[in-house]
C-alpha cells in the first residue's frame, strides 16, 4: 500500500482558491479534502494522495504565480493529525465549494 501525504496551498481570494483546487486535482491523482476560508480573504486548499502525487500537485499549483502565498507537503502524516487538521479525506467534489 502506498503511503499517503497531505498537501496544503494557501491563496488570497476565493477565485484563486477555486483555480488552485482545479489545477491540483487535474495535475495528479489526489483527492480534494477541503477548501476553507481562514480569514482576511485567505483560503487554504487541502489535498491527499500518495507522496509523489501530492508533491506533483502542489508543485503544479506553485507555478500559478502570485496568487499562491504559501504551501506545505506533509509526507506520511501521523494518524492523530486528522483530529487537529481537516485532512480526514471526505473527498468532496469541487462543485461543493461553489457559492
Amino acid at each position: 500500500m502506498a503511503e499517503l501525504a497531505v498537501g496544503m496551498v494557501q491563496v488570497l481570494g476565493y477565485p484563486a482558491a477555486l483555480n488552485v483546487a482545479d489545477v491540483m486535482v487535474k495535475a495528479a491523482q489526489v483527492v480534494l479534502v477541503s477548501c476553507e476560508g481562514i480569514g482576511s480573504g485567505y483560503w487554504t486548499v487541502v489535498v491527499r494522495g500518495t507522496v509523489a502525487d501530492v508533491q506533483a500537485s502542489v508543485q503544479t499549483a506553485r507555478h500559478l504565480g502570485q496568487e499562491v502565498k504559501s504551501w506545505q507537503v506533509i509526507p506520511h502524516p501521523p494518524g492523530n493529525l486528522a483530529a487537529v487538521l481537516p485532512i480526514a479525506g471526505g473527498g468532496r467534489g469541487l462543485e461543493d465549494y461553489l457559492l
